[in-house]
Formats: C-alpha cells, structure tokens, sequence
C-alpha cells in the first residue's frame, strides 16, 4: 500500500513526523471549534434582583403569546392590595418593545419574551441601580417578571454583551 500525499512512499516507510502533524492539526481544529461552540454559547454575568426590590420570577421554557399574559383575579389579592398590572415586553434585536407607554406607581408584572434571535434579558434600573431582573433568555424563551414601581425614572435596559448601547433600553417616568 502507498500513500498519494507522501511522494506514493509506501506505508511502512511514510515518515512517522508526517502522521504527527497530520493528527496536530486535526487536535487543533477540533479544539478550534469545541472553543467556537463554546464561546457563542456563553451569555453574559447574571448579576440580577436587589435586596430592597419586591422582585418575583416565574421561566417558561416553552415560547408564550405576547398577546395572552398571564393574570391574576381579583380573589387572588388580599384585600386592601392592588393587583398586578400585566405588561407585555418584547425583546427583539436590538430595541425593547413595551405594550404601555406610561406607567403609574404599583405592582407590574412584565411578561417578558425574547423574540429576537441572540440571547437577552431585562432589567429595571432605577437611580443607577439594577432592582430586578430576569434570567439571559434564548430566542424564543419567556419569563414573567414582578417588580413594585415607585414614583421615578427607571430604565428598562439588555444586559447582555453592548445590547444596551446598541439601542436595548427604554426610559420610562412613573407618576
């Protein structure tokens, strides 16, 4: 048997270096692409929830309808409480898309979907500070998310990677 690559050089005499740097290479692309998967696997730190804020989450693996959020009845409040307001919020590449524009002071629940194809989260920020966050979703992924708003400014802004310079936040004032 002779070996085309290696001058028709028949097998028992194809220079033992010529199979090493075969197999060298061969290591080194399949590390090259195990560290590829991995690096566009990673999202970014989690760094969520103040202890101050009133923060509830519930994950959904599965993709939910923006259009049928999830709320509560009216029994379900003790009495003397306000009930959650349901607000839909849809994180697309690269902008955060709410279904209201003002907000007054109380209980919120976003139900977030990312609906973009990179990965994203959701953070309410109020005076420099992160006071409740949801979790790095995959496309498709949702999560519902109770914050307690204040009367304020908040920002609602992605995490993830440059997301938020690229145009992923939104400034609200609550009355």
């Amino acid at each position: 048997m002779t070996v085309a690559g290696l001058g028709g050089l028949p097998l028992e005499e194809v220079p033992v270096r010529a199979w090493n740097a075969r197999s060298t290479v061969l290591r080194l692309a399949a590390a090259m692409t195990g560290l590829t998967l991995v690096m566009t696997g990673c999202g970014s730190d989690d760094d969520t929830a103040d202890s101050d804020a009133a923060v509830a989450t519930e994950s959904e693996t599965a993709p939910s309808s923006p259009s049928s959020p999830a709320t509560s009845t009216s029994s379900s409040a003790p009495p003397g409480e306000q009930e959650a307001e349901a607000v839909d919020a849809a994180l697309v590449d690269f902008a955060i898309e709410l279904d209201e524009d003002s907000f007054a002071a109380g209980t919120y629940e976003f139900a977030v979907t990312n609906e973009g194809d990179a990965s994203h989260d959701f953070v309410v920020e109020r005076d420099g500070e992160d006071v409740a966050a949801t979790q790095v979703l995959q496309s498709g992924q949702s999560e519902t998310l109770a914050v307690d708003l204040e009367p304020g400014t908040y920002v609602f802004y992605c995490s993830v990677g440059n997301h938020r310079g690229m145009g992923m936040e939104v400034t609200v004032e609550v009355a």
